[in-house]
């Protein structure tokens, strides 16, 4: 039998094995619990990340004169007052369509085999005081369907009676 004293010491080893041994465990399922949900937040924040620099990107679509070119912002709201692109002829709907889905298109390769399915980008009016949304445009490259998960994220573009918000949403396979 051993002394009280050497009794002792060995409980408290033994307690201190078992406190590591579960401090571990906890260590491992807080990895892999903030691994799995990090990775859907990472998701949403690089596509908010792309919808607000993107709203920077400078068009070749002027509506006053040259070189007042617009950025996709202000072709948005350029395109919700009906404006006219006076250097290219078009409206400057048309102008933000084409280089708004080139600009998407290009960042989100969409195919069956790639890690994106499928996008789809509204872009739409809010009155703040009148409820109901004025779509201006969307387009959609892929199908929303066999999704593993989606994601998406929005950005608003204040005007003084409402809001003109842009949402972007992808399908992962």
């Amino acid at each position: 039998m051993l002394p009280n004293s050497k009794r002792s010491q060995s409980e408290i080893v033994g307690f201190a094995v078992i406190i590591v041994i579960v401090s571990v465990i906890g260590l491992i399922f807080l990895g892999f619990s903030i691994g799995r949900g990090d990775e859907t937040k990472k998701t949403s924040a690089e596509i908010s990340d792309f919808l607000q620099a993107s709203m920077y990107h400078t068009t070749n679509c002027t509506t006053s004169y040259i070189p007042d070119y617009k950025s996709i912002q202000d072709l948005i709201k350029s395109c919700y007052r009906n404006e006219n692109c006076i250097n290219l002829d078009k409206m400057a709907c048309n102008a933000l369509k084409e280089d708004y889905s080139k600009i998407v298109k290009e960042s989100f390769q969409v195919s069956e085999t790639a890690k994106n399915k499928a996008y789809k980008l509204n872009v739409y009016y809010e009155d703040l005081e009148i409820e109901g949304k004025e779509y201006i445009m969307n387009f959609t490259e892929g199908k929303f369907n066999n999704c593993s998960r989606e994601a998406g994220a929005s950005q608003e573009i204040f005007m003084d009676n409402g809001n003109l918000n842009v949402e972007l949403g992808i399908c992962y396979g």
